[in-house]
């Protein structure tokens, strides 16, 4: 049962994302969340409030939509793959971008978040040949 829950917490907190609605974070977070990413050009970004508001700004400069197109969870872990719909700053161009987060739940909220996908301003980061559009995943 705690997993079907954790893994609504972290649907929500995909939501969030979506509207870019700072109160729609809070009861996904623990107040000292830590958002971890592959790519080291993004640091840790640690609290509750900051990540809510870096993730309003994102959704904001970059117009996203994000999706989970798989979620599993076994005790306090939960892990998801997502598609993300963005447009770069200033480049005016839609991309898309998937990737894979680990998530540690505590007291029914995420404590922590683990990022792993690859960055490109350029053009989409995804699989290549994946069949994303057979198998239901975000698409344009």
């Amino acid at each position: 049962m705690n997993e079907d829950r954790h893994i609504d917490v972290v649907r929500r907190y995909f939501d969030a994302c979506n509207s870019g609605v700072l109160e729609d974070f809070g009861p996904t977070l623990a107040d000292d969340v830590v958002h971890y990413f592959l790519p080291d050009r993004f640091p840790p970004i640690k609290g509750a409030e900051h990540l809510a508001r870096f993730w309003r700004k994102f959704k904001q400069v970059s117009d996203t939509v994000w999706g989970i197109d798989e979620i599993i969870a076994q005790g306090d872990r939960v892990v998801n793959e997502w598609s993300l719909i963005w447009t770069p700053p200033g480049s005016g161009a839609r991309l898309k971008m998937r990737g894979s987060e680990w998530y540690v739940m505590r007291s029914g909220v995420i404590a922590e978040i683990r990022a792993y996908f690859a960055y490109d301003e350029a053009r989409d980061a995804q699989l290549a040949g994946f069949p994303y559009r057979d198998r239901g995943y975000l698409m344009d």
